[in-house]
């Protein structure tokens, strides 16, 4: 349910000669009780375990609609981030102003990219990033080091490992709905660029065939990062003057009355362009099989799935490129209880086991990212929305 502040007494003040638009206000805060558990990983060391409050995707949005004829508008959309759990201030998310009208919309800001929200239908868990959500598996390589590359002179600002990231300085388009069938580009203009022979940039290019109705969907997408250099870069490999990382996915989906079913298979590929040093990595792919299963009750759902992350493929100067044990399953399951329309009841299982050189991680894991290491979190929480 939306909540609607009408500046009525604010226009009135400045004697406003026009109306001023109709603003809401709407968003989710999502908070609970969090037990986490790594192992101690295949280095050994010692297994830590804690418990905390995680506000996964909490978040306030302002937006606004302005009618400017011929069936067009001006839209707005500001998200803020929210964490009641700890101090600080609200940061920006997903925010944007454009044009939306017949033909589609054009939208200017920060975005969470199409790409991103396509895994979002085939996370029955609520919130992609929580407790066993499968951006835990999907549209990252783990949390370590998918290929190793020294650019430290020469690295944009934008650089990223994940297809999971929003972007900043970022145009897109959507298209209208036609018969179920929609799609979107988005593209990142080149204000990252900070050193002369590098372009970095971004494009997410998506569509979904998703009929009216109907009890299945399906959808493809594509992302390409160019000169991101979207890996942790360490000492001892400095060859290499550009890079292309690229992510596919597709996905589907079937409802068999209460019970949902959800597929979806990932690639992800990173290259490096002018690598010459030998035993120097050019390139490393990465394959991830996600499935979802969602059974709708009378009181709320049940939810569960499972991700498989294979070990990396990897090309190297002079050969003799491996990369075992690099893998990772992650398995979660919830029960999501409706108090009302608006609140819910969550309780949550996740869990990402490693194989001895994979870095997959949970939701705020203690040890996340550590080689090896095995996690475990169980979230009991509360969301409302408004």
């Amino acid at each position: 349910m939306k909540k609607s502040l009408i500046a009525v007494a604010v226009a009135g003040m400045f004697a406003a000669p026009a109306a001023m638009a109709e603003v809401t206000i709407s968003g989710a805060i999502n908070l609970g009780i969090e037990l986490v558990k790594s192992t101690g990983g295949s280095a050994g060391g010692s297994s830590l375990s804690r418990n905390q409050l995680n506000a996964n995707y909490s978040n306030i949005n302002i937006s606004s609609t302005d009618d400017i004829g011929n069936g067009n508008k001006v839209v707005f959309n500001y998200q803020l981030v929210v964490d009641p759990s700890t101090f600080g201030n609200p940061v920006n998310r997903n925010s944007y102003l454009g044009i939306a009208g017949t033909w589609g919309a054009f939208k200017m800001g920060s975005n969470e990219n199409v790409y991103e929200r396509h895994m979002y239908q085939a996370d029955p868990l609520d919130g992609a990033v929580g407790p066993g959500g499968n951006l835990m598996i999907l549209g990252t390589p783990g949390a370590g080091v998918a290929f190793e590359v020294d650019q430290t002179a020469a690295t944009p600002a934008a650089g990223q490992v994940g297809f999971y990231r929003r972007s900043s300085h970022t145009i897109w388009y959507e298209s209208p709905n036609w018969n179920g069938f929609t799609f979107e580009v988005d593209y990142t203009l080149s204000a990252a660029k900070t050193v002369a022979g590098t372009d970095p940039k971004l494009i997410s290019i998506g569509a979904k065939f998703a009929p009216e109705g109907g009890p299945f969907y399906v959808d493809v997408a594509y992302e390409k990062h160019d000169d991101m250099f979207g890996v942790n870069r360490i000492a001892g490999q400095t060859s290499g003057t550009g890079s292309t990382d690229d992510a596919m996915q597709i996905g589907g989906g079937f409802m068999l009355g209460d019970l949902g079913l959800h597929l979806r298979y990932e690639r992800l590929s990173y290259e490096v362009d002018g690598v010459t040093l030998a035993g120097d990595a050019t390139s490393v792919e990465r394959d991830a099989m996600w499935f979802g299963v969602k059974y709708n009750l009378p009181s709320g759902y049940i939810g569960a799935e499972l991700g498989i992350a294979d070990e990396y493929d990897c090309e190297q100067v002079g050969g003799g490129c491996t990369a075992p044990d690099t893998g990772a399953k992650m398995f979660g399951i919830g029960y999501f209880h409706n108090l009302s329309k608006q609140s819910q009841l969550q309780f949550i299982y996740g869990r990402t086991d490693n194989d001895d050189n994979g870095t997959y991680t949970q939701a705020a894991a203690p040890l996340g990212g550590t080689p090896g290491s095995d996690h475990q979190v169980f979230h009991v929480g509360i969301k409302h929305t408004f």
